[in-house]
């Protein structure tokens, strides 16, 4: 796809998004009502509604025009537009799905807000633990971290699962570690189950092999074994 094809269905995307967000605003508007009515913070439901469609599109955009060496956006930008191309509804389950994240979000931030711990009895908050596929692996050596991500892999967690600042908190985290744009990529599609003679094939270098991305991966490994209980409290959500 060339440059030009490219902007096209960037374009088309973000017009079918608009027209998604106002002809199904009703729905947008019932999936907050259910999901906040509770809160006094979102007492005025219109007003949520055009701050939830606001922060989608705000996170839309920052994928649809990012760069190859925006990993996370990029990967996204990628997979969105791929899923575009086989089925124009999908932004329609897209944004409604953002809308249950969004209202996730907020319930997450204003209980937290509103249970505060009161240090007098010795209260600490409980942090939000991510989905079960990422906890049921906790157990084991807390070095093995290889068979901890084998784990992860076979149970099909992936990107799409994670909250966004969980993303973040990651991508520091392994740039701290000391791995380089082409480790985190390798990391992030063996995260989402991509297997090495996939990434081979998506290599512009044709001779690229599957061994040359397993060994990757394995050094990958052995550079976060050493901090593999910061990784795995980052990824539970659990870092504070």
């Amino acid at each position: 796809m060339d440059k030009i094809e490219l902007s096209d269905l960037q374009i088309s995307f973000l017009e079918e998004f608009y027209r998604v967000t106002v002809k199904f605003r009703h729905d947008i508007k019932s999936i907050i009502y259910k999901k906040l009515r509770a809160f006094s913070e979102a007492s005025d439901i219109s007003y949520m509604t055009d701050g939830c469609i606001a922060d989608i599109e705000r996170i839309l955009i920052a994928q649809l025009v990012s760069e190859p060496d925006e990993l996370f956006n990029f990967k996204e930008q990628q997979r969105k537009l791929a899923l575009f191309c086989k089925d124009k509804t999908y932004v329609r389950r897209y944004v409604l799905e953002a809308t249950k994240s969004f209202c996730r979000k907020k319930q997450d931030y204003w209980t937290h807000g509103r249970a505060k711990a009161d240090t007098r009895k010795n209260e600490t908050h409980k942090a939000k633990k991510t989905g079960r596929a990422a906890r049921v692996h906790w157990a084991g050596d807390a070095k093995d971290i290889n068979n901890w991500m084998d784990n992860l892999i076979s149970s099909k967690l992936s990107t799409t699962m994670l909250r966004p600042e969980v993303i973040e908190a990651l991508n520091s985290f392994l740039i701290k570690m000391g791995l380089n744009k082409t480790k985190i990529k390798c990391f992030w599609d063996r995260f989402d189950g991509m297997t090495f003679v996939e990434m081979a094939r998506q290599d512009p270098v044709k001779s690229a092999s599957a061994d040359k991305y397993r060994k990757r991966f394995k050094r990958i490994i052995i550079q976060l074994d050493s901090h593999s209980s910061e990784f795995k409290e980052i990824l539970l959500g659990r870092q504070g």
